[in-house]
Order: C-alpha cells, then sequence, then structure tokens
C-alpha cells in the first residue's frame, strides 16, 4: 500500500458549514489542512484508494475555531452531489445545545451539567438522563437535604399521618419544604426522577425532545438556587457598603 501525505491543499479554501457558536450555516476558512491519501497498488487487480482531508476551520462571522474532515473511498456510491464524508469536531446539527457558563454552581454539579450537555449532543440518551438525576442528588446533597414528605394519609378514626422518605422522592420534596425550590419546582423534578428510573431500570430510552425540555428546567433550576442567590448576596453587600 502507498501512502502520501500533503500540507495545506486546501489552506485558505472557504465554504459554508454549521458554526458550533452562531448556530447557522456561515462562512467558514481553512486555516491548515493535511490530505491523506492512500492506495493499495501492491495487487492491481484489487485496487482501491482513498483520502481524508484534515481541516483546522475558523467562521469568519464569530472566529471560533474549529476542526472538519472530509474523505472518500474508492467503493462509496458516487452519485450526482456527491462531496465524501464529512465530520466536524466538536460535533454539532441544528439541535446541538449549548453548554451554559455557571459560576457559582459547585463544581461538581458543573462537572455533571457538561457531561449531561455532551451526552444529549452525541445522542447518548441513557447517560443523559442518568445525569440528570445525579444533578438532582447532586443539589439535595448540597443543600443537606436528607428526607422530605412525600405523602400524607388519613385512617379511620381519622387520624392524619405524614409520610417522610429519603429517597430522591422525598429529597426533592425535602427542597421545597425548606423553601429552596417552589412547589411547582419540585413537581417539576419529581417528573425528572420517573424518567431517570425510567431509563435505568426498565431500559426505557427517553426522546431527545423530553431530554432537552428536562435540560431548560435543571439549567433553570441551578440557576434560580446558586446563580441569582450569589447575586442577591452580592447587592445585598453593596448596599451595606453604601449606606456605610
Amino acid at each position: 500500500m502507498t501512502r502520501k501525505v500533503t500540507e495545506d491543499k486546501t489552506t485558505g479554501k472557504e465554504f459554508d458549514v454549521l458554526c458550533v457558536k452562531c448556530k447557522l450555516e456561515t462562512c467558514h476558512k481553512v486555516l491548515k489542512s493535511i490530505n491523506d491519501y492512500w492506495c493499495s497498488d501492491d495487487h492491481p487487480e484489487y485496487y482501491v484508494d482513498g483520502a481524508t482531508e484534515y481541516q483546522i476551520i475558523e467562521c469568519q462571522g464569530c472566529k471560533t475555531i474549529s476542526f472538519r474532515s472530509n474523505g472518500w473511498f474508492s467503493e462509496d456510491d458516487f452519485q450526482d452531489g456527491y462531496e465524501g464524508n464529512t465530520n466536524l469536531y466538536p460535533h454539532r446539527s441544528a439541535n446541538t445545545l449549548p453548554i451554559k457558563e455557571f459560576y457559582n454552581v459547585p463544581k461538581n454539579l458543573r462537572r455533571i451539567y457538561r457531561e449531561v450537555i455532551d451526552s444529549y449532543n452525541n445522542e447518548l440518551t441513557t447517560l443523559c438522563s442518568a445525569g440528570l438525576r445525579a444533578i438532582i442528588e447532586g443539589i439535595c446533597s448540597e443543600k443537606k437535604i436528607k428526607n422530605g414528605l412525600v405523602t400524607t394519609i388519613t385512617d379511620g378514626s381519622g387520624t392524619t399521618k405524614e409520610i417522610k422518605k429519603s429517597n430522591l422522592q422525598g429529597k426533592i420534596s425535602g427542597l421545597a419544604e425548606k423553601g429552596i425550590l417552589t412547589k411547582n419546582n419540585a413537581d417539576i423534578l419529581h417528573e425528572h426522577r420517573f424518567l431517570g428510573n425510567e431509563a435505568l431500570h426498565e431500559l426505557v430510552q427517553p426522546s431527545m425532545a423530553e431530554l432537552k425540555l428536562a435540560i431548560e428546567i435543571i439549567e433553570h433550576v441551578l440557576e434560580s438556587i446558586f446563580e441569582i442567590a450569589s447575586k442577591a448576596r452580592e447587592l445585598r453587600e453593596r448596599k451595606i457598603k453604601r449606606k456605610k
């Protein structure tokens, strides 16, 4: 087999590609390229060849740099419009979610959140739903929530009894009892808990639409619990300093 590597074959070339930041097809310029061509010339009767172009590209709008590879193989089906097999890194599509920056969320929760977004963008739905569940558990751990009211029952004598549990359902209720979450947000998180249970224990695959909605809610919860609370503290401190 013969292999030939050529540099800068497409450097300077421009083409439209989906930008990971702009979320639109924008003009990208090739900053650096390497062409890797190979052929099996040791057996002429079985001759095949192919090549892959590796490119560092830059969006001409936002200037974000990413990576593109485009390859072809002699045994591919060369129909009209065939432009080779193209891959973009980081992976992106019209449904790709950006990773939001949370500056006041605990480090372990930020790490899990980034893994959730990466799982979603790569369509790893089971791992994504498990990560959402882990974030909820982490929030409860950070806020020292160990249990919460699950339900109340009334026996035949009219006596009302409250039932508390230390499972995830109880902890979510505990967040609402402590005023960390509104009851509405707690009810939404209960839906997350069932999504996680189904995906992990019953092997039910959640849809991308369900996961996207769940992620948006989790982002809202992280914002309300950690980011807004931190900004409110900063505002109070500035007011105190002004009065002094």
